[in-house]
């Protein structure tokens, strides 16, 4: 690996929050990631502000499941309710970094949920987020901002969903690219914390490539105490990768930002319930 791949750090984490258990996931994570590379953690909530305009509608109404009873909704009473979860997200940031000494910091911004969570992100080297808000149904499908954030953000991206962590095997992707090369960095610091099983998979079209990259990665590997795994992969579309994840069981998955176009990265992230890790 190059210098310049040397130098690549994360120092500075931001998590998105809210209330819901995706995004309580998504702050342990970022909160571990924090403790095992030193570094920053930082908060963000974000007061919708669609919400206070809908809420500001004469016709607005609030539906409490599994009742069928309606009460108004008006602003007064939305801005005490973002207010509230506000707080709770803050002392659930505080609770997690006190317990593992992490510093951190915390703010409350107003406005559109997406555009906030990018702008604040261009500040910070990784963003950790839920993978939806609160869906209603078991199978979990990607909500609008971490669909957003896994085509547009310019850093690295965290994805995880409610009661699933960062576990073992760690299952990485490797196709020679600078930006693989970082992903790899990435991968083998999160096995060298998860039991230390790491898994590559090799993208290459012909066994000669593939015994190449292999070397690289092997090189960069060794002396890391590792029980490493080669896969080659001929193919590095959505189906493929599903398969493999799935057939090895991984815990997390760290691919490169540049390996698949935008929409298909979204339809891997619908297809897999493992945390992913987008390296940018």
């Amino acid at each position: 690996m190059s210098e310049q791949d040397d130098e690549w750090t994360i120092r500075r984490i931001l998590v998105a929050l809210d209330t819901s258990r995706h995004s309580l996931a998504a702050l342990e994570a970022a909160a571990e990631l924090a403790v095992s590379l030193e570094a920053e953690l930082q908060g963000l909530f974000v007061e919708d502000v669609n919400l206070l305009r809908l809420a500001g509608l004469p016709v607005a109404r609030e539906v409490l499941y599994p009742f069928v009873t309606a009460a108004r909704l008006d602003r007064a009473r939305m801005e005490r309710e973002l207010r509230a979860q506000a707080a709770q997200a803050r002392r659930a940031l505080v609770a997690a970094c006190e317990r593992r000494h992490v510093k951190w910091s915390f703010r409350v911004v107003r406005g559109e949920v997406t555009p906030e969570v990018l702008a604040a992100a261009l500040e910070a080297d990784l963003l950790s987020l839920g993978k939806a808000s609160r869906p209603l149904v078991r199978r979990v499908r990607l909500g609008s901002t971490a669909r957003a954030a896994a085509a547009q953000a310019t850093h690295s991206v965290l994805l995880l969903q409610r009661d699933v962590g960062i576990e073992p095997p760690v299952v990485v992707t490797y196709d020679g690219s600078p930006t693989a090369r970082q992903a790899l960095m990435m991968a083998t610091r999160l096995a060298q914390k998860e039991g230390g099983y790491l898994t590559v998979l090799i993208l290459a079209s012909t066994p000669d490539a593939a015994q190449r990259l292999r070397a690289q990665a092997a090189d960069f590997l060794r002396g890391q105490r590792l029980v490493v795994r080669y896969r080659r992969l001929v193919d590095a579309g959505v189906a493929m990768l599903t398969r493999e994840v799935l057939a090895e069981g991984s815990g997390v998955l760290v691919l490169s930002g540049t390996i698949l176009p935008p929409e298909a990265f979204q339809v891997l992230l619908d297809e897999v319930d493992c945390p992913v890790l987008l390296v940018r």
